[in-house]
């Protein structure tokens, strides 16, 4: 009794605090939407063919490059862009800012050997003028296999302090590349999978055996993680058992998977409407999709190959890693006065579960004169973990520990400050320092933790293999699986191998599950997921649990620890009608947002389908206070806790409610409607 009224008089409390901000205009989508709320879907450049002298144009993030670059000084950064097989690139376009602490100057692009290819001016610093566009000939780079080296650095002309006046820096941003050339045709297995692809779609019977399903989704997540971090957009299509699929054109594939003969086939080879074939017969489906896992593809230089074994890839072993076993690219720097470096790794990279890391970070730096001053601090998640002076040895030894806090998420990081003083007037002549971390620095995992809760507790919580189950309730469940799996699978390096196996298992089995069901299938099972009901009957788990009626229910996609199973479990659910859960993924497959950028453990929408990322359960990065805190304060700080879930909870029911108030009372406007027209589409 006493814990609801505490809950009531919270929920009360609540309701007076955000009512009048909610009936005062739409705050609530623009507070608790994950990020750029759907405004900012628009300022994503799309991925398609440009008109461009029959040429064709890419935004930079479709070729896994970022999308804005910042240089400093008379420093050079250097990328490398693929080529799609048959094209040239001819031009670079984009937009160049006005720079910083830079009066005159201008910007030169070379390729990979120092080869001079373009030059643009720098844009003077005007009122209003924030960037111009440039789109300069890159054509003369020479050509690496597959691919293009481009460097860029600034040169500024004034006789402005380079050395000890403010830092120089320069934006380009909405950078694209324009290609021309003819496109090869498909002719192997080979080049099935060129470096650049536009999108692939995986065609399966409308009727798809386990078999099927697990080796489309096996070729969903091999895919994914191959072409990452480029959002390769990836669909699964039913169609009718032994239908040949629409032909797939310029930088598009189509993959049909089915059961037959064991192998791999490139149909109508050579010709526009070419297309693979997987097929095979029960766990022989899933094994062809291994020549692609193991990276060998480019091997089968033939339109039809065949895997008859296939050996699971030997993954990292041992509680202790080298930086350079994990693959940490070479981290140096010169600089002076101060600069950071980031050092990240992927938590599926580091095996089993683990509740603690141990550091052992070397580096070696210019050594530092008694008359000098230097130093590191070195932070993960914002916490400071370690600092130090750096002195005359020229090498740095440190070691630490990160707790649960910093290392319950997917990736683990950790920011070097670096700062060097030297005791002299700045000039020209003053030396800068160099800094370089060794690869033989090392991570030791504590083994063990319970099972991590929320969204950023995937991929690694899906390694090495997960299983999946769709409970048949909506024809676009596969569909469903594969757009979660792509968002999932191109966070890591690592393989994760689905396993399809039936609702009970999944429910039952103590590794980590993708779960498509609807509501009423999963009360039949004993998961307990942070959202749960029936219809419009909706249960939020609090730790006082909260009901809502939200009329037409909602659609949602949890992730969520599953303590009695010692596992974590994605779900994609819906208490309506499962086109309640159709706009969530443009929250997670990199149209709007990014599985890597959601927090807490809900992702849900309403009819309205305005997607709201929300916690439900104590997050697992949380400072608790020491045993030696009283308990009166344990007590204010776990309702302070679950008082702001409950805010959250109570904005998302409340603006869904006035949102449906708002439809029904334009209906009313515009006059009777049919029954058909009674739920939104």
């Amino acid at each position: 009794m006493k814990g609801r009224s505490v809950a009531a008089w919270t929920l009360a409390l609540v309701m007076v605090l955000v009512a009048p901000a909610t009936f005062a205009g739409p705050v609530i989508g623009s507070a608790y939407a994950q990020p750029g709320d759907v405004g900012d879907a628009g300022d994503q450049a799309p991925i398609a063919p440009a008109p461009n002298e029959g040429g064709v144009t890419l935004p930079w993030p479709a070729l896994g490059l970022p999308s804005t670059i910042e240089l400093y000084g008379d420093s050079t950064a250097s990328y490398t862009v693929p080529l799609p097989a048959g094209l040239s690139a001819t031009r670079l376009q984009g937009m160049i800012h006005t720079p910083s602490n830079i009066a005159a100057g201008y910007l030169e692009i070379d390729d990979g050997d120092g080869k001079f290819l373009a030059a643009v001016d720098l844009p003077p610093a005007a009122p209003g003028l924030v960037r111009t566009p440039f789109d300069v000939d890159i054509s003369a780079a020479r050509i690496r296999p597959s691919s293009v080296r481009l460097s860029f650095t600034v040169h500024a002309s004034d006789s402005g302090d380079r050395v000890c006046g403010p830092a120089q820096r320069l934006t380009l941003s909405d950078l694209a590349t324009v290609y021309a050339g003819t496109q090869l045709p498909v002719t192997t297995i080979a080049n099935f999978f060129p470096p650049v692809l536009e999108r692939v779609t995986i065609y399966t019977p409308t009727d798809a055996n386990p078999a099927e399903q697990q080796a489309a989704l096996t070729l969903v997540s091999t895919l994914a993680r191959l072409y990452a971090p480029r959002p390769l957009p990836i669909a699964v299509v039913s169609q009718q058992r032994g239908t040949v699929p629409p032909p797939a054109f310029g930088l598009d594939r189509a993959v049909v998977v089915e059961k037959g003969r064991p192998g791999l086939t490139v149909e109508n080879a050579g010709m526009p409407n070419a297309y693979l074939r997987v097929s095979g017969e029960g766990d022989a489906l899933s094994t062809q999709v291994s020549l692609l896992v193991n990276r060998l593809q480019p091997l089968a230089q033939a339109p039809t190959a065949r895997v008859d074994q296939a050996e699971a890839a030997t993954a990292l072993s041992g509680d202790t890693l080298t930086f350079s076993q994990l693959e940490v690219s070479e981290k140096n720097t010169t600089f002076l006065r101060s600069t950071t470096v980031d050092v990240g790794f992927d938590r599926a990279t580091l095996g089993p579960r683990f509740d603690k890391l141990h550091v052992h970070l070397l580096a070696d730096y210019t050594p530092v004169p008694a008359d000098d001053a230097a130093a590191v601090v070195i932070r993960s998640q914002n916490v400071v973990v370690y600092q130090a002076p750096l002195d005359g040895s020229g090498h740095l030894d440190a070691t630490f520990d990160l707790e649960h806090q910093l290392v319950d998420r997917q990736w683990i990081s950790l920011d070097l400050a670096l700062t060097y003083t030297p005791n002299q007037d700045c000039g020209p002549l003053v030396a800068s320092m160099a800094f370089q971390i060794d690869p033989r620095s090392t991570l030791t995992m504590h083994r063990g933790g319970p099972p991590l809760e929320g969204f950023a507790a995937f991929p690694s919580e899906f390694s090495p293999s997960f299983m999946v189950a769709l409970d048949g309730s909506s024809p676009d469940q596969l569909s469903y699986a594969a757009r979660v799996l792509t968002a999932i699978a191109r966070q890591t390096q690592v393989e994760i191998k689905p396993q399809v196996v039936n609702i009970q298992a999944a429910a039952d089995a103590n590794s980590g599950a993708l779960i498509v069901a609807n509501s009423k299938t999963i009360k039949q099972t004993s998961l307990t997921p942070p959202v749960s009901g029936d219809g419009s009957i909706i249960n939020f788990g609090l730790p006082a649990e909260l009901n809502v009626n939200i009329e037409y229910g909602l659609g949602s996609i949890q992730a969520f620890a599953d303590p009695p199973r010692n596992r974590s479990v994605v779900l994609v659910t819906t208490t309506g009608d499962w086109t309640l859960v159709d706009p969530l993924f443009s929250y997670i497959d990199g149209t709007t947002s990014d599985w890597s950028e959601l927090t807490g453990d809900v992702l849900a929408a309403g009819a309205e389908g305005v997607p709201v990322n929300v916690a439900i359960r104590p997050a697992g990065d949380i400072f608790v206070p020491t045993p030696s805190t009283s308990a009166w304060h344990s007590w204010v700080a776990a309702y302070v806790a679950g008082g702001a879930v409950l805010v959250a909870v109570a904005v998302l029911a409340v603006g869904l409610y006035l949102r449906r108030r708002r439809i029904r009372r334009t209906r009313k406007l515009v006059g009777a409607h049919s029954a058909g027209d009674s739920y939104p589409q």
